[in-house]
C-alpha cells in the first residue's frame, strides 16, 4: 500500500511538472485579464467570421480555455501528489513505530518457550516452568498446583478419543511437559507419566 501511494505521488508530481513546463499553450504568458480580453474579442469576431477565419477564432478560443484550465489541473495534480506522499509517509512511520514497539516488547518479555519447546526439566529454568503454567516463579504451592491441574484438565486423555494420532501425541507431550514444570516448581520427585493419563 505504501509503495503504491509513493508511486501515485511520483506520477501525480510528474504530471504536474509536465503540465507546468511542457504542456504550455501560446497564451501561457498571458494574465487572466488579458485572456478575458482575448476571449471576448475572438468570441465577437467568431459571430461574423466564416471559412478559415472562423476556424482560426474557434481554435484560439479552445486554446484560451485550455490555458485557463491548465493551472487548475496543475494544482489538482500537486494536491494529489502531496496527499499520497503524506499518507504513505504516515503509514511508514506508523509501521516503523509498531515494529519498534514490538521489538521492545519482545526484548522486555521474559525469556520462555511455549508448550512443546523445551526439551527436558533438567534444561528448564523455574522461569520457564512458571511461564509454562502461567504463574509466577515464586507463586504459592497451592497456586502452582491449581494452575497445573487446570492445564492438565484441558488436556485430559479422556477427551482425546477420535483425534488424529499426531494431534493426540502432541497433546500428551504437552501434558508431560506440564507435569515436569509442576514438579520443578513444587520441588518434588518427577511423577511417572503414561499416555493413558495415569500417574504413578
Amino acid at each position: 500500500m505504501r509503495i503504491l501511494l509513493f508511486l501515485v505521488a511520483l506520477l501525480a508530481g510528474g504530471f504536474a511538472g509536465y503540465l507546468q513546463f511542457f504542456n504550455k499553450t501560446p497564451y501561457s504568458s498571458y494574465s487572466k485579464a488579458q485572456l478575458d480580453q482575448l476571449e471576448a474579442e475572438h468570441s465577437r469576431q467568431l459571430q461574423s467570421a466564416s471559412g478559415d477565419a472562423y476556424d482560426t477564432h474557434l481554435i484560439s478560443l479552445a486554446m484560451i480555455r485550455e490555458e485557463r484550465e491548465r493551472p487548475l489541473k496543475v494544482q489538482m495534480a500537486l494536491g494529489g501528489a502531496g496527499v499520497s506522499f503524506i499518507t504513505a509517509l504516515v503509514l511508514t512511520l506508523v509501521r516503523s513505530r509498531r515494529r519498534d514497539d514490538s521489538s521492545r516488547d519482545e526484548a522486555q518479555a521474559p525469556a520462555h518457550e511455549p508448550v512443546g519447546h523445551y526439551a527436558s526439566p533438567s534444561k528448564a529454568s523455574r522461569a520457564q516452568a512458571a511461564a509454562l503454567l502461567g504463574v509466577r516463579p515464586d507463586a504459592p504451592r497451592a497456586v502452582i498446583e491449581a494452575a497445573l491441574q487446570a492445564q492438565l484438565a484441558e488436556r485430559d486423555p479422556a477427551l482425546l478419543h477420535g483425534l488424529a494420532p499426531d494431534l493426540r501425541q502432541r497433546i500428551l507431550q504437552q501434558r508431560e511437559e506440564l507435569l515436569q514444570a509442576g514438579n520443578l516448581l513444587l520441588g518434588r520427585q518427577e511423577i511417572p507419566f503414561s499416555p493413558d493419563g495415569s500417574q504413578g
